[in-house]
């Protein structure tokens, strides 16, 4: 989660919303064939928020190193999260630079995750990323973002986004920087209807543009209801990928995801 997000959150609010929750399963899918269980195999997300997700892939693969990364740490929040993953492999940094100075290799994986669409000029940002001594042609890195321009709403100016991308501007990006395709789709299509309903409402209702928390913050749902929509999230990216395996096509989804590496020389 966002650290914005995070302190909209009401302390005694600690359900996870089904869409990390998938996301979660969904992106680990990705990555299965990677990700290394060994010491010194370096993970780096960049923009971690909360630390959800990188904690939770430190419990599947224990021995490898994650150091998560976000600008908008405090001193405050950084020993709050560290007391949090006390016991595993997390580090925590302010910077990118900083975290380089405790790597004793390149990494070899790297997270952006809902990360670039919050960075006015996203081909620049990735293009010093290509630059950084930390990134290497070994180096895998899966980017999310949010999909589709015409579907941006109040949700996105509430979280600072830029914009939204499609499978071509997304690999048109990485492209401009030095990067090239491993991997690339779309999830979560069955949330683009109700996102479509919200743009159309938005059009017809202004909405408020000061609203202090989004979806994530709010969900509140118990167990069972949460469980149950995480798997029709999930068991909507199963449908996805047969029929990708079948027919080739990608169909659309709220989320974009890319694996991309080095382009070669």
């Amino acid at each position: 989660m966002d650290l914005l997000e995070v302190s909209k959150r009401k302390d005694n609010n600690i359900a996870r919303h089904p869409w990390e929750l998938a996301r979660f399963e969904i992106v680990n899918s990705l990555l299965k064939d990677i990700i290394k269980n060994e010491p010194g195999y370096n993970i780096l997300d960049i923009g971690c928020g909360d630390i959800f997700f990188i904690s939770k892939l430190c419990d599947l693969y224990p021995k490898a190193n994650f150091y998560a990364i976000d600008i908008a740490f405090t001193d405050e929040i950084i020993l709050k999260l560290k007391e949090q993953a006390k016991g595993k492999n997390i580090f925590l940094y302010k910077t990118l630079d900083e975290a380089n100075f405790h790597l004793t290799k390149p990494a070899d994986l790297v997270l952006l995750l809902d990360v670039v669409e919050h960075i006015e000029h996203d081909k620049l940002f990735l293009k010093s990323l290509y630059d950084n001594k930390a990134i290497t042609d070994v180096t895998r890195i899966m980017i999310t973002v949010p999909a589709y321009q015409g579907l941006f709403c109040s949700h996105d100016h509430f979280l600072g986004h830029y914009r939204r991308y499609t499978n071509v501007s997304l690999l048109n990006t990485i492209n401009d920087s030095g990067f090239e395709k491993v991997k690339l789709g779309y999830f979560f299509s069955s949330l683009i209807g109700p996102r479509i309903i919200q743009v159309l409402k938005e059009k017809l209702i202004k909405p408020d543009l000061h609203k202090q928390t989004t979806g994530l913050v709010e969900w509140n749902k118990g167990a069972g209801i949460t469980n149950f929509v995480k798997g029709v999230l999930l068991f909507d990216y199963k449908i996805y990928k047969f029929i990708n395996s079948i027919t080739g096509l990608k169909l659309p989804g709220l989320s974009n995801y890319i694996l991309c590496k080095k382009r070669a020389l």
